[in-house]
């Protein structure tokens, strides 16, 4: 009679940890963004380099991740106190500072206004002010004009502000993930490269978005304009390049019920159950926009990019 007891007690146990481990993959797969993977993409982060040697006069500033987001952040200097903001590359215009300052940074109201979405439509009211000070990459700004914002405008956590690729103009620079660091030069690394270990990308230029990274790339072998954005968590494709019917939805966002394809000079690797939004963006193209491609996968590229000398070039540095 005990033997049959505790082959029940034994057989319910089990009946629990297997109801219990169901309920565990069924929260570890409960959203789309789950399906999303990468095939190739791991294969370009060069080893054994060293990425100074190829500059001349540089400054070496760290970076520091302390979001959930893994966007790399930078120090900036104010009147009274320092705080780090995240570097963007998508931030088109001056420094932004969000509601987690407006009382710790000086500054002078001068108006009310809004922010926009890439494709300039209105995306929320902003406080147009002033900074009386802050400095930067070692540089001091003075009443420089900014915008205030309520931080849950841009994200779904509270961050300190942004700053852009405005105060990196006529330099070279690199962003290193892996050291966390971001190397900045008045001089050009182009000329000291090698080019067999280096993928080399001529960038456009766009008036509403002077100072983002937007460049010609091709999915499933369709020119599309790639655009990098450091300030993205997640990467996107547009929306509009695929049928309705194999687009799902659910809480973590939409997706491709797919595999694409993605290459751009020497890169070339594949996305399985992509993410996609509406990507319009007020560009002059011919091509349509085709990513948006976040630091979920700049994090895996050795990024340089040279705007010395009128040049406007990125550079991704790989093995041979």
């Amino acid at each position: 009679m005990m033997q049959i007891k505790n082959i029940t007690k034994s057989y319910i146990f089990i009946l629990i940890l297997t109801y219990f481990f169901s309920l565990y993959s069924i929260a570890e797969a409960q959203y789309l963004r789950d399906k999303t993977n990468y095939i190739n993409l791991y294969n370009y982060y060069p080893t054994d380099f060293e990425i100074t040697e190829h500059y001349n006069n540089y400054k070496t500033y760290s970076l520091t991740y302390n979001n959930i987001f893994g966007i790399p952040e930078v120090e900036v200097k104010f009147k009274n106190n320092s705080y780090p903001l995240h570097f963007d590359f998508g931030n088109s215009n001056n420094i932004i500072i969000t509601s987690e300052l407006q009382n710790l940074v000086e500054y002078n109201f001068i108006d009310t206004s809004f922010t926009y979405h890439p494709d300039g439509s209105i995306r929320d009211k902003v406080l147009e002010i002033m900074i009386p000070y802050f400095n930067v990459f070692d540089k001091d700004y003075y009443n420089e004009e900014s915008a205030l914002v309520d931080w849950n405008t841009f994200s779904t956590n509270p961050f300190n502000g942004l700053i852009g690729l405005k105060y990196l103009t006529d330099k070279s620079f690199t962003l290193n993930n892996e050291s966390k660091q971001l190397i900045i030069s008045s001089e050009s690394i182009a000329e000291k490269l090698d080019s067999n270990k280096t993928v080399i990308i001529d960038l456009l230029n766009f008036a509403y978005h002077p100072y983002g990274i937007h460049f010609v790339g091709e999915i499933n072998n369709k020119k599309r304009i790639f655009y990098f954005d450091t300030g993205k968590s997640h990467t996107a494709l547009n929306r509009d390049l695929f049928p309705n019917e194999k687009i799902l939805t659910d809480k973590s966002g939409s997706f491709y019920d797919g595999k694409v394809n993605i290459s751009f000079g020497k890169i070339n690797f594949d996305i399985e159950y992509p993410r996609v939004k509406s990507l319009k963006r007020k560009i002059e193209n011919n091509y349509e926009m085709g990513i948006e491609i976040g630091i979920d996968i700049l994090k895996y590229f050795l990024i340089s990019v040279d705007r010395t000398n009128n040049k406007n070039i990125m550079i991704i540095h790989i093995d041979e």
